[in-house]
Parts: structure tokens; sequence; C-alpha cells
């Protein structure tokens, strides 16, 4: 066990939490740094986007503007984690790497997310902290945590066209998948079509009617798109990018789907108690 420091950024508000081992702190000049962000030509509707150009990159920095001390940390992935976690709790892209974000990400936070925070971020602080603790060892167990909210807000990204924002967001359904099979000794569904219906089950979510069996059909509506998209390149019966599903009928699949990842991950092993423990509520 070991100290480890790093500053983080982009969040607009300040932030003082201290439980147990762990202290998160905010910069001295986070009234600056928010302002200089804020007042960018490249901030549209509350996102952040690359600055403009031919030479311009898709992935670009922002500046930090707190800190995250953990004085008993298993090394820089165990912070590296938290600070991931700390993104799903607060709804909004975090990072202590130098260009951590990809295409756009929002500036105020809650937007990544189906719920609201409490301040009293302590208790979710510790969960994460119990989770890192009993799968650090499974590697594999905390990145598929981590790559499931990454997925989950890449596919937010509001140029994003649905069928892209879909696929997006199936990775972090079956990352979601991954991680409740590796943690759940059950006997597991082996098609695409049953895995979000048993995920619910053994996590104690309503099934969507989006991803359960109607009719005696061999697929869900999710897992019809699915195959389509990634094996014949069509999505809704066109190729890729020339239809939405539910455009005529008011049914938003993408937001639908965000809206589940978030009470899966809430929901997995040790993070599970998430929606018991902390003060959060949903939109």
């Amino acid at each position: 066990m070991s100290r480890v420091e790093k500053q983080f950024g982009f969040y607009p508000e300040p932030l003082e939490v201290k439980t147990g081992s762990i202290r998160i702190s905010t910069l001295p000049e986070l009234d600056e740094r928010v302002e200089g962000v804020l007042s960018s030509e490249s901030v549209y509707k509350n996102w952040i986007y690359p600055s403009q150009g031919p030479s311009s990159s898709r992935v670009f920095g922002l500046p930090t503007t707190h800190i995250f001390e953990h004085t008993k940390a298993t090394g820089e992935d165990h912070v590296e984690f938290h600070i991931w976690a700390l993104s799903f709790f607060l709804g909004m892209r975090l990072t202590a790497t130098e260009a951590g974000y990809i295409d756009a990400t929002p500036v105020r936070p809650g937007r990544f997310v189906d719920f609201m925070p409490d301040r009293k971020l302590e208790p979710a602080i510790d969960l994460a902290d119990k989770f890192w603790m009993a799968n650090h060892s499974n590697t594999r167990n905390t990145q598929r945590f981590t790559a499931a909210v990454h997925a989950l807000f890449l596919g937010q990204y509001p140029k994003a066209l649905q069928y892209e924002s879909f696929i997006y967001l199936y990775t972090a359904i079956d990352a979601c998948y991954a991680l409740t099979k590796a943690l759940h000794q059950k006997i597991k569904p082996r098609r695409h079509s049953e895995l979000i219906d048993w995920m619910c089950r053994e996590l104690g979510i309503q099934t969507p009617s989006w991803a359960q069996k109607t009719g005696g059909t061999k697929y869900t509506l999710a897992s019809a798109l699915r195959n389509d998209a990634l094996h014949e390149a069509l999505y809704v019966g066109e190729p890729l990018g020339f239809a939405i599903h539910g455009y005529d009928k008011g049914v938003n699949i993408t937001l639908e789907m965000r809206n589940l990842i978030c009470r899966l991950l809430r929901r997995v092993n040790t993070i599970k108690r998430i929606d018991d423990e902390c003060e959060i509520h949903k939109e």
C-alpha cells in the first residue's frame, strides 16, 4: 500500500470529500479554470468539442480542477479506477490524463446518467473502493466496469447517428454482462437474445420490452438490431446511417438503453447497493 495523488478534471464545482484513506479536494484556481472552459468558442449547449481545423484531433484535453488522494492505494491504477467510478457517480467524464476526451464531453454534471447523486459522495466512494479491493487481483473485472462507463459515455455523443450510439451502448451492455457473469456463479445464457433478460433477473431489474422475446420470435428487438448492424451492415433494414428506429412511434431505444446501463452498473456486485446506501435520485 502506498500514497497516490493525482490531479484530475474537468469538474466545474467544488468538491471536498474525506472518507477513510481517500480525500478529494478542489484546486485553488477552480474559478479561473472553469471560466476558461465555459467561455470557450468550442462550447455548445453545455458540451465542449475539440478545436476546429484541418489538423485538429478528435482527442483533446481540459484543465484539471481537483485532486484525488489515496493514502493506501495498491497502485496508480487504483486511483485511476476511482476517477472512472467518480465519473459515473457524477455523470460526466473525469480524467487524470493529459488528453482524456474523445469527440465531445459535457461541461455540466449529470448529463451522462439517469440519476442525480446527492452531494454526500462518501458512501459511493467507499463502495467503489470495496469493489476495487475485491477485484483488483482480477484486473479484467475492474476493466469491464470502466469500459462499460466509457462506452456509456461514448454512446451519448450529440453528433452521433443512432446506429453509432446503439453500437456503443450495446457494447456497454455486453461489458455489464461479462462482469455480471464473472461475479455470479450461475448458469448463464448463450444467446444475445437472452443475456439482457438474464442480467435483469439476476440483479433485480425489470427487463425492458426491447430485450424480451415476443410472439415466439427467436430474437429480441435489441439483439436483432445488433446482429444486423454488426454482421450485415444494416440498421432498421437500411445501410448504416440511413434509418432511425422508433422515429414514427415516439420510441427512443438508445435513451432506454442508457437508463438500463445506469441501473446495471449501480447494482452489479458491491456496486449493487448504491441505490440503497447512497442518496441517488432518478430523473
